[in-house]
């Protein structure tokens, strides 16, 4: 089987330069054309943005109120410095596969990471995913969910997970 465009889905975390260098050999190999993605999941954002003001307490019960306009504005610039963070250092990988001769293209998106991952790849014609694996199993993995076994049921080509053995 060959492929002609590969898309990897990296991080920030440890393993996102091992599943880089994965992509960019099979790219190579290949002579396939290399699409670095990074996903900033918002929800995850606006959980970690909740003040102790924006929490309230009712007959024992915690609920978060929604955001005002100041909340707003506040995430929305978070958001996007985090994207201007992020390409900044998709653009270090980007350099290195187009230094070793592979054509590449980099982006970074807001979103949930599996679904973004499944319809960029679908959008893109990716033939092959290639994305870490942090190794969360049992009560982790259901409480945190897994953006690879996501991808892995969702995506619409052929899918390499790389396992990240720091987990």
């Amino acid at each position: 089987m060959s492929y002609n465009r590969v898309l990897v889905a990296i991080d920030t975390s440890f393993s996102g330069g091992v599943v880089f260098e994965q992509a960019l050999e099979t790219a190579q190999f290949h002579k396939a054309k290399l699409y670095l993605l990074h996903c900033v999941e918002t929800s995850m954002q606006r959980s970690s943005l909740l003040t102790a003001s924006q929490t309230r307490t009712t007959k024992g019960a915690n609920y978060f109120t929604p955001y005002d306009d100041a909340d707003l504005q506040f995430a929305q610039q978070k958001w996007e410095t985090q994207i201007e963070q992020a390409n900044e250092w998709l653009l270090q990988y980007y350099q290195q596969a187009t230094q070793r001769g592979v054509l590449a293209t980099c982006e970074s998106v807001f979103g949930a990471p599996g679904y973004q991952i499944c319809t960029l790849a679908n959008e893109w014609q990716i033939d092959l995913i290639v994305m870490g694996r942090k190794g969360h199993s049992g009560l982790a993995e259901l409480f945190i969910g897994s953006v690879s076994n996501y991808v892995l049921h969702h995506a619409h080509c052929s899918v390499l997970v790389v396992q990240d053995n720091k987990a």
